[in-house]
């Protein structure tokens, strides 16, 4: 499932065209997610011949339908489904009921997929080599969605960093037919206190997780694991939550919105305001409002 016959990549054959009655497709380049060609696009009454790609293809249907013959085993699907399709495997598609279909993807280099993965600290892997191809499975299809969309509008390295270490380790370690053994996440307590004092004495910090665990001495994925074991959240997700701990108190010491989002660490205001709204319920000014009088 492509934009063509042969799948988008940096090293690969690039789409002459959109492909006919297909709207709103949109095609970047993400070299920190597998080097990879992304793909988010709407597809109208399309309808894809059997074809492979030279690269392997992770797609995820966000919305309508769509019918899916993947080496003669057909299945429609629908909003939340994915398709993990090493490379050179034969599959076709079209429009199901509702008549078009949406879909984020990801293509990638079997060479990519296995730099990556040992770079994280797993077992080295070329292939997805999935039990199935078609896979149900709502947190990766949060994950693989949130990579996507991350990548499309440049937002926080940090937590797509995260979120493509969990999309690939739970794939590889769930849905593969040899399932990878993830690394034990035992880490000294002393370890973990020093990632969260660093993450809360610099919250302005452009970390990635790969930096944060070269700071510790440790593999990406074993630091991941072990963060979200021991403390609950993640290092983005504490990161987070203390930039906003720290910002409601300049709030309500009256300190201006847009400088606080500058000290909280923030690119601009109106991406400060986003987050602390997610993590608040409300604005950044109705809370100084509320607490300042």
């Amino acid at each position: 499932m492509s934009d063509s016959r042969s799948a988008p990549h940096a090293r690969a054959k690039r789409p002459a065209a959109a492909p006919s009655r297909a709207t709103a497709v949109k095609l970047w380049r993400a070299p920190d997610v597998l080097d990879a060609m992304m793909l988010k696009g709407e597809f109208v009454g399309h309808r894809y011949p059997p074809h492979a790609h030279d690269t392997h293809c992770l797609v995820l249907i966000t919305s309508g339908s769509v019918v899916v013959d993947i080496a003669g085993h057909v299945d429609t699907l629908r909003r939340g489904d994915i398709v993990a399709l090493d490379a050179d495997t034969m599959h076709a598609a079209h429009a199901g009921e509702s008549g078009s279909w949406k879909m984020r993807a990801a293509y990638f280099l079997p060479d990519d997929l296995a730099a990556y993965t040992g770079s994280i600290g797993l077992p080295v892997r070329s292939r997805l080599d999935v039990r199935a191809a078609v896979i149900r499975d709502a947190p990766l299809a949060q994950s693989v969605y949130g990579v996507n969309w991350c990548s499309e509008v440049n937002d926080d390295p940090f937590k797509r960093s995260e979120t493509l270490a969990f999309a690939i380790g739970h794939m590889l370690s769930v849905h593969a037919a040899h399932r990878t053994a993830l690394p034990s996440p035992r880490v000294e307590p002393r370890v973990i206190r020093s990632v969260k004092e660093q993450l809360q004495s610099d919250l302005a910090g452009r970390f990635t997780l790969a930096s944060l665990a070269a700071d510790h001495a440790l593999t990406p994925f074993v630091l991941l694991r072990a963060f979200i074991r021991s403390v609950g959240l993640s290092p983005h997700a504490y990161q987070q939550q203390a930039r906003i701990r720290y910002a409601q108190k300049r709030l309500k010491q009256g300190a201006a919105i847009a400088l606080v989002a500058r000290e909280a660490g923030y690119a601009d205001q109106a991406h400060f305001t986003r987050v602390f709204k997610q993590y608040t319920g409300v604005t950044p000014k109705s809370f100084q409002i509320v607490l300042t009088g």
